[in-house]
């Protein structure tokens, strides 16, 4: 769903509502929440779940192009925690033969095939 499709919602089941004042009021949940996320602060929606910033931390990972070590700074992430009602609700919803029915893996047989590494030939190419 996108935020036109919540705002028109929103105006069909409040018949007392104009699809105007369900624009503002969406858009002033919307700007409460990123407002509080901004500052760093927790924001919690009963049985929906709550949003919070976390610091991550400073570590060594690898360019996949080149296979260089490069350092990633620590930096604010936003992360999102269900409730257990809304996880109980997706995960029946989930059962339905729309949502279960998974794609076929190329091989056939259920494993993923190898990535093939980039490295090699680069450093292959170099040499």
């Amino acid at each position: 769903m996108v935020r036109s499709q919540l705002v028109l919602r929103i105006a069909a089941r409040q018949k007392h509502l104009v699809q105007k004042d369900s624009e503002i009021a969406v858009d002033l949940i919307i700007g409460a929440i990123n407002n509080a996320l901004a500052q760093g602060r927790r924001i919690e929606v009963r049985d929906f779940g709550s949003f919070m910033v976390r610091q991550r931390k400073a570590r060594k990972a690898c360019n996949p192009r080149t296979g260089e070590a490069v350092e990633v700074p620590a930096k604010p992430k936003i992360y999102f925690r269900a409730t257990g009602e809304l996880k109980r609700r997706v995960k029946t919803k989930a059962g339905s033969p729309k949502v279960k029915a998974a794609k076929k893996s190329v091989s056939g047989n259920g494993a993923r095939r190898p990535r093939p590494s980039n490295t090699q030939g680069i450093s292959a190419a170099n040499e």
